[in-house]
């Protein structure tokens, strides 16, 4: 028998521990599973509403709730009656999160027909041309790579499998090379580096960056020693970097508008795709009023595999503007 939802007390190091991410999201289900079923019952509630939009919407939705009962929380100096009404909601998110990209990865998989994996032909093929060393990713070679996927006996299974491990795109030695150029010798870092491997790459190519993440995907990902554990806004405030970099930004995120508002950020590079629904927090784009946005086609074309969808964001500070907080 399932427990009574309003009748479970959290203590205060578990939601501080929650609130922090140190929790990782399979321990919750498996900790909270009354709320698993109430995720699920709502998403299909609204699901039954066909209505556009609605995996964005559900997740702005969860996203907004958590938001609002991880400030009642810390307002309240982590107050007992306040964590046991609001921790729920942040708990209901993550697992929203979590659902919906385990739904997103079977469609796009079509793993309802059964496990899915590659033949070996295709399997000797990709890791030899994308990965040093089982999923660890090396700088892609675009002439190779050309030749090759063509050779691909089913490539729309390539992504579905390796998105499981927190790998959405891959980076060919051109644009590694074009994004130093870009950056030259200024400062730089990379936030929601997750495995680091842009940075891996950009400081194998001679140039300096700092590679920074949260850690709050670590149900996917394990990052490497030299991924600093630092949120956005710390990590900006401790390196005030000349140059920003963010791979496969969380849509509609809260942390790439604390980009905008540090002082020292010349250049924001953002790379991911063009719908809103998936990648960057547009919100924050469109009110960026100190920087010129241009969606640049020539490194978008650098991303493998290519897709339509792949884009490049440079995000350049106006020579005539002052920055206000």
């Amino acid at each position: 028998m399932s427990r009574d939802l309003r009748a479970i007390t959290f203590s205060k190091t578990a939601a501080e521990q929650i609130l922090r991410n140190e929790t990782d999201t399979r321990t919750l289900l498996s900790e909270y599973p009354e709320y698993k079923e109430e995720v699920l019952l709502e998403i299909n509630a609204l699901s039954s509403q066909k209505r556009a939009n609605l995996i964005h919407n559900l997740l702005a939705s969860y996203t907004s709730s958590a938001k609002i009962a991880k400030s009642k929380i810390f307002k309240s100096g982590f107050n007992q009656t306040t964590i046991n009404a609001f921790l729920p909601n942040i708990i209901k998110a993550r697992f929203a999160i979590y659902l919906i990209e385990q739904l997103q990865l079977a469609v796009s998989a079509e793993s309802a027909s059964g496990p899915v994996r590659f033949n070996l032909w295709d399997g000797y093929i990709l890791q030899k041309l994308l990965f040093k060393e089982k999923l660890v990713r090396k700088p892609v070679s675009l002439p190779l790579f050309r030749v090759c996927w063509k050779l691909i006996i089913r490539p729309k299974v390539l992504m579905p499998l390796v998105n499981k491990q927190g790998i959405y795109c891959f980076y060919s030695r051109t644009l590694i090379k074009r994004l130093s150029a870009l950056i030259g010798d200024k400062a730089c870092l990379e936030i929601g580096a997750g495995d680091g491997t842009l940075t891996r790459f950009l400081n194998d190519n001679g140039t300096a960056c700092q590679a920074t993440d949260d850690y709050s995907w670590a149900h996917y990902i394990t990052y490497p020693e030299f991924v600093e554990k630092a949120d956005a806004k710390a990590a900006l405030s401790k390196y005030a970097p000349k140059v920003v970099l963010c791979s496969w930004p969380v849509p509609g995120n809260p942390y790439e508008k604390h980009v905008f508002n540090t002082e020292s950020v010349e250049l924001y590079i953002v790379i991911g795709t063009r719908d809103p629904a998936i990648t960057g927090d547009f919100d924050a784009y469109n009110k960026a009023k100190h920087f010129s946005m241009e969606l640049n086609e020539e490194l978008s074309r650098l991303l493998v595999p290519p897709s339509e969808d792949n884009a490049v964001y440079l995000f350049t500070r106006k020579r005539d503007s002052t920055h206000s907080r």
